[in-house]
């Protein structure tokens, strides 16, 4: 007899879509409470908020007309997304697009390049021991997870000088500052002049200069001689013989790897040990295959194909609580959707959240059941149904990075780690400029 299903933990939803304002303000708080259950069955959601139109895309062939297929007329992302993060990050590649970002795209991707995984390996099991011998008693594991893994980045970026205080201290400030950034853009919603977007709060933008200080202070900081990817990017030079990125560039460009290299990880890894903790079946099968494998050991690089099922825990929380909640992007001419006519300067989004639990896509949508992606599962996961790294042109240069590091420390902590779900603790995802639980997610922690 199978073990019954886990079914985590999801916000309650609308009964119907709110009207405009409050769609705005819900929109503006947590995005998992705007659209109601039949969001997990629609093909398209037009959206109309005051004087701006959105279409959501949620159905495989049209995610791939826009972010492939027509994905040069949908390069650019959304003013709300660009105006969210453009205090963080400038205008690095994050935010950007056109001939600046295709230059600093090679740069990134030769970076990132999946061949280098197996020297940024040793750093993720170096962080995933440190966490194994520090982690003791009731712990926030999304907290500490999300200053480890932006250390991994740290350490990657200046291998002689990063710290782990300026780790941390970026990844704090950027959890205060997406609880206070305004993620939607109002005065856009509301058909205002450009010049007047992309205002945000005191306490945002006090947040966002923290976190730029500490990345120019790295800078500073760094040993010409030290080598590491911070050289790599310094030494990069445009068409022209040129340097690619200047003082503030190489801030923004920082910015965006310190940030990107670490949420997708940290929120993956903190709702994959909440997961295992909830679920026996999951925890006996994972524990077997690293005593096969491992025997106790720690990993390498060579033993993440022998580990596909530790791979596929994290590829299922992934699906459940996508670390990105939406890919946005605005139209650059018009164009015709579905039975939706699109005009340039529309917002077309596709939100994961909707899409990896969509009805027709995906047997039992909201359970947990990381053998779906398996290599012999029966029913292949749908492709460009499934987007955690985004996809297209645009998608994560640091993936393979990503995957490689979610594995390691998933390997090392349950060989060395037991953990347990307080009753305390009933963790909820939110939301914003990512998916995270909201209040953190402490769990009880003993070693074996």
């Amino acid at each position: 007899m199978s073990a019954p299903d886990l079914i985590p933990p999801r916000p309650a939803l609308p009964a119907r879509f709110p009207g405009p304002w409050a769609m705005i303000r819900t929109s503006a708080q947590d995005l998992l409470r705007f659209f109601p259950e039949t969001g997990f069955r629609h093909r398209l959601i037009p959206i109309r908020t005051l004087r701006q139109r959105t279409l959501v895309v949620n159905e495989p062939d049209l995610v791939r007309h826009v972010f492939i297929l027509r994905a040069a007329d949908y390069e650019a992302k959304s003013r709300h997304f660009r105006s969210a993060v453009s205090p963080v990050l400038g205008d690095s590649m994050f935010g950007n697009h056109g001939t600046l970002w295709a230059e600093r795209r090679a740069v990134v991707m030769k970076l990132l390049h999946p061949a280098r995984t197996a020297g940024f390996f040793p750093l993720f099991v170096q962080g995933a021991e440190e966490v194994a011998a520090r982690w003791r008693g009731q712990v926030d594991v999304s907290a500490e997870l999300a200053g480890t893994t932006a250390l991994a980045v740290m350490r990657a970026l200046f291998p002689r000088t990063g710290t782990e205080d300026a780790a941390r201290r970026i990844a704090s400030s950027f959890a205060e500052y997406e609880q206070s950034v305004l993620a939607v853009d109002f005065a856009h919603l509301m058909g205002l002049p450009d010049r007047l977007s992309g205002f945000q709060l005191r306490g945002a933008m006090r947040h966002a200069r923290d976190i730029r200080a500490t990345i120019a202070a790295c800078i500073a900081a760094a040993d010409p001689e030290e080598g590491g990817l911070f050289a790599e990017m310094r030494a990069a030079l445009a068409p022209d013989g040129a340097p690619l990125l200047d003082a503030e560039d190489l801030v923004n460009e920082l910015g965006m790897m310190l940030l990107a290299g670490s949420e997708t990880s940290a929120n993956a890894l903190s709702w994959s040990l909440y997961l295992i903790a909830r679920h026996p079946p999951t925890l006996e099968r994972l524990r077997a295959e690293h005593a096969a494998v491992l025997g106790g050991r720690a990993p390498d690089h060579t033993d993440l194909p022998r580990l596909p099922f530790t791979k596929a825990v994290t590829q299922e929380a992934m699906r459940l609580y996508p670390p990105v909640p939406y890919l946005s992007r605005e139209a650059a001419k018009a164009d015709r959707i579905g039975q939706v006519t699109v005009r340039a300067g529309d917002t077309v989004m596709a939100l994961p959240w909707l899409l990896h639990r969509h009805e027709q896509l995906w047997d039992a949508p909201h359970a947990f059941r990381p053998e779906r992606f398996l290599p012999d599962a029966p029913r292949k996961p749908p492709r460009f149904g499934y987007i955690p790294f985004s996809l297209g042109p645009r998608i994560c240069a640091g993936a393979a990075f990503a995957q490689a590091e979610m594995t390691a420390f998933l390997a090392i902590l349950l060989q060395r780690l037991d953990f347990a779900v307080p009753e305390s603790t009933r963790p909820m995802p939110r939301a914003r400029l990512s998916v995270r639980p909201r209040g953190g997610m402490t769990l009880s922690v003993t070693p074996r």
